[in-house]
């Protein structure tokens, strides 16, 4: 069965009261009727005459002096002729609406000819065409005067209503743009995000919900100390060749910018946008705060085809869009100097536990240079990566808990010594355990001497049980080994070191990893064991000279 629809037919009020002979109009506080839209025969016979139009101005005047929100005065202009004034108060602005009609008696009085004349009009057209009207009857004035009154002030509640309900749209709407913008900006936060990949999410995510045709970011990379280099300047829409442009003004607006709060620029009359080209509109800039003032700023320009100036909703999306990047930036600047302090400390302590062994100097440093340019040739993210250099740092720090002396025995290892040296990894994973930024480290510092053949220690797994991370170290740990001069013999040749590593692919290492490892370019390397060996050689002078 379908279902019934109903179909309200809504009559224009305006065409109803006309049927009636009634024409209404607002006026201002000095009397002046708004424009009339065209030419017609009813307004010009019901307000050319000056009576009327001198009435209009007393109705006003005497509606207006009424102290209450809500006021309605009425006359008799000429006989059959009549008008009256609604007058309300709307959020302290006064409104008033002025109503003019005729009655039945109008085609009987001797104004009427005087009428069409100032209306300049035929008088038996008009008779003909009052004559098909539902003229109101001359005893029924005072309850039409009401009626009106009461339909205009129907109206204007139905409007304010209106009102309401748009402004609670558009708060609403705000409030969902702003409520998916920070749900799109929370959920691309982490510690591990890029200031770069933030930075672009935040100008793309705004130029998609605002009318702008680009939003632009410019950070004052030298105020933050953030964790990756890149020239400070994001944007999301297409700027093609004003890209260079917006970039310099962004610094300058950057460098010069105050406050918390979003402004409005005007570019033509605005210093920091001399002698640039193609802003035909206003630029809507936010400051971005740091911990010692401002470290930025996020600008937007409008369409040059839209005049209209930025709203509220807007001015608040970008504000708060502002704030979040400042947070983010903060945030990411803490944990930069907090990573770097954290990496300066296990520099030191890797330090010092070469330092027990100045044949084994720089070692620790090379395995980590090694391992993660290993890890960087088999295509890992930048997040392993990191994690691989820390391992290969902190992979011989077991070695504190092995006595000096068996670290720099010049002969043979009995088998006491042995498993004392054996012991290193157990001893470095414990000392590691309870430190947070080292749990994706421990496999490495456990397991780097196990073999893929599973003939390694302390615990003889093999192949894919053996964590990746700590088959990517032992690689590197063996090369340096072999490439390093040791109290029991002198380094070997990189022939050979680099024929050894080939010869173990699939006994004693990953097998994929193999060739990888022996692409990786050892210029660097070699500078790096070459200031090791000259430090040698400045310690055993020392030595002999005391």
């Amino acid at each position: 069965m379908k279902p019934v629809t109903k179909h309200i037919q809504i009559v224009d009020n305006d065409e109803m009261l006309r049927r009636m002979g009634v024409v209404r109009r607002s006026v201002s506080a000095d009397g002046v009727i708004a424009p009339l839209q065209g030419v017609d025969w009813l307004e010009a016979f019901l307000f050319s005459s000056a009576p009327a139009r001198n009435r209009i101005k007393e109705l006003v005047a005497r509606s207006d002096s009424d102290d209450t929100n809500e006021s309605t005065v009425s006359c008799e202009v000429l006989p059959g002729l009549w008008m009256m004034a609604f007058s309300r108060t709307v959020r302290r602005e006064s409104l008033t609406t002025v109503a003019t009609f005729v009655t039945d008696e109008i085609l009987e009085s001797a104004y009427f000819e005087m009428l069409c004349q100032a209306a300049q009009i035929d008088r038996i057209l008009v008779r003909s065409m009052l004559e098909e009207m539902n003229l109101i009857q001359t005893g029924e004035v005072d309850r039409t005067i009401e009626f009106i009154s009461l339909l205009i002030r129907s109206e204007g509640e139905a409007s304010q209503r209106t009102d309401t309900i748009r402004d609670l749209g558009e708060e609403l709407t705000g409030s969902y743009e702003e409520i998916h913008l920070y749900h799109s900006l929370i959920g691309s936060t982490s510690v591990s995000t890029s200031p770069m990949a933030f930075l672009s999410t935040v100008a793309d995510e705004l130029k998609t919900a605002l009318p702008f045709s680009w939003i632009a970011i410019r950070i004052l990379t030298d105020r933050i100390n953030l964790p990756e280099a890149f020239d400070g300047f994001v944007v999301g829409g297409d700027l093609g060749r004003q890209h260079p442009v917006i970039s310099t003004v962004g610094e300058r607006l950057a460098l010069s910018i105050e406050g918390r709060d979003p402004i409005i620029i005007d570019t033509e009359s605005d210093p920091r946008f001399a002698g640039t080209f193609g802003f035909s509109s206003d630029v809507v800039a936010c400051p971005i705060a740091g911990d010692c003032g401002t470290i930025g700023v996020l600008f937007a320009g409008n369409d040059a085809s839209n005049g209209d100036e930025a709203s509220n909703i807007e001015m608040k999306l970008l504000g708060a869009a502002s704030e979040h990047v400042s947070v983010f930036l903060r945030n990411a600047s803490l944990y930069e100097n907090l990573d770097s302090m954290f990496l300066g400390t296990v520099q030191a302590m890797v330090s010092a536990i070469d330092a027990k062994d100045r044949y084994t100097c720089g070692h620790s440093q090379r395995v980590a240079w090694l391992a993660r340019e290993l890890a960087i040739n088999c295509g890992h993210d930048a997040e392993f990566i990191k994690r691989v250099h820390l391992a290969g740092l902190v992979h011989d720090v077991g070695k504190i808990g092995v006595p000096e002396k068996v670290l720099s025995k010049p002969g043979r290892l009995d088998d006491d010594e042995f498993k004392a040296i054996q012991a290193h990894p157990e001893i470095g994973s414990r000392i590691l355990r309870d430190i947070p930024q080292m749990d994706g480290i421990l496999p490495a510092v456990m397991h780097h001497h196990e073999r893929w053949d599973g003939r390694g220690y302390p615990h003889a797994i093999s192949g894919e049980d053996i964590p990746l991370i700590a088959r990517i170290v032992s690689i590197a740990d063996a090369f340096d080994a072999m490439s390093s001069t040791r109290t029991y013999r002198s380094a070997r040749p990189r022939h050979e070191v680099l024929a050894e590593i080939n010869r173990c692919r699939g006994t004693q290492f990953d097998p994929d990893l193999v060739a990888p490892f022996l692409a990786i370019d050892l210029t660097e390397y070699d500078r790096m064991i070459h200031g090791a060996l000259h430090a040698f050689e400045a310690d055993q002078e020392g030595r002999a000279a005391a």
